[in-house]
Parts: C-alpha cells; sequence; structure tokens
C-alpha cells in the first residue's frame, strides 16, 4: 500500500476533527472527546474530565488554524487513516513538571499520541508517520525528540504513545523508566 503522510495545516483542520470524531472508541470512551487536546492543557484532571467534547473539537480547530497544534495526517487515497500528535514539547503544558529536568534549555520536538484506524493496525503506519515527524523536526533544528510510550500488553489496542520498539529502530535511547512508562529520547 502508498500511504500519504500530510503535516497537519489549517486547510485540514476540519479532516483532522471530523476523523477523530468518527473513529469507535469503544474501548477508551474518554477518548472520543478529547480530540488530542489532554497534553495540551495543564487545567487539573477533575477540570479536564469536565471539557465537553465540543470545547476541545472547537479549541483544536483553533489551535490549528494558529498554528500552535501540530502533528500528521495519513491517507490511503483520500481517506484519513491516522493521526499523530507531534509538536514542539513546550505545547505540551501537561507534561512539563514531568520532563522539565530532562529538556532544560533545548529545542525539543515531542512524539505522544498515535491514533490509527482499527482497519489498518499493524500496517507499520505510525512507523512511517514517525520517520516523517524524526526527518521535520531534524529539518527544523532541532536538537532532540522526546517520546513516553507505556508497555500495555493486556490492552494493545490503547499503545496512543507508540511502542518502546518502534522507537527503539529509529534510534532512541530510553533514558528513564518508571513502571511501564519509558522516557524515550533520540538527539538530532
Amino acid at each position: 500500500m502508498n500511504y500519504e503522510v500530510k503535516s497537519l495545516s489549517p486547510e485540514l483542520a476540519e479532516t483532522f476533527v471530523e476523523y477523530l470524531g468518527n473513529l469507535d472508541f469503544a474501548h477508551a470512551p474518554h477518548w472520543s472527546t478529547c480530540f488530542c487536546r489532554y497534553y495540551h492543557t495543564n487545567c487539573s484532571f477533575e477540570q479536564w474530565q469536565n471539557r465537553t467534547g465540543e470545547k476541545n473539537r472547537a479549541e483544536a480547530i483553533e489551535q490549528i488554524k494558529l498554528g500552535n497544534m501540530k502533528g500528521y495526517l495519513v491517507f490511503d487515497g483520500d481517506k484519513c487513516i491516522g493521526w499523530c500528535n507531534a509538536n514542539d514539547v513546550c505545547e505540551f503544558k501537561r507534561l512539563e513538571d514531568d520532563i522539565d529536568h530532562i529538556i532544560k534549555e533545548k529545542k525539543v520536538g515531542c512524539i505522544i499520541c498515535f491514533v490509527i484506524h482499527p482497519k489498518y493496525r499493524g500496517r507499520g503506519i505510525a512507523r512511517l508517520i514517525l520517520k516523517k515527524a524524526i526527518e521535520d523536526f531534524k529539518a527544523q533544528g532541532f536538537d532532540a525528540v522526546i517520546a513516553l510510550p507505556i508497555e500495555i500488553k493486556e490492552s494493545p489496542e490503547k499503545a496512543y504513545r507508540g511502542t518502546f520498539a518502534m522507537y527503539k529502530e529509529q534510534g532512541f535511547e530510553e533514558i528513564e523508566r518508571h513502571d511501564s512508562l519509558s522516557i524515550m529520547w533520540l538527539e538530532l
């Protein structure tokens, strides 16, 4: 198959929200209202749970159009089949306290979410996006890329942060481990 990876752009904002809005999140119902905004916020978890899908959807569109929310959509022909939230780590406010000691003053890209259509999982699409993100971070002058995969053997459909193996294949090193969470780092 020949898949096309496109950078998220204002022109693709509606495609992005339609893709996420039409997926079946029965395995994790709370994901259905996220629209990949969770890591962009620093509100309390209780405040996050009280946010509506409509608010997150509207905020996603607004932030995409402003150029603040970035990532990649993958297409099979005209059909959107995947998404990856990849951006400057500074845009992921929820992660600041956990990774500031690692980032320091460096310009670091972060790959945090993959949402691949269930019919397309296991076809290397996340790896394809990961390669593109690394190339783009390098071209944009980033110093490094960080990823935070969580090992979830009993529910692989919940491995939305990518897998340890796919990051290792691209040269990432595990620099910290906290139970099932790995902090992976790639110097550019």
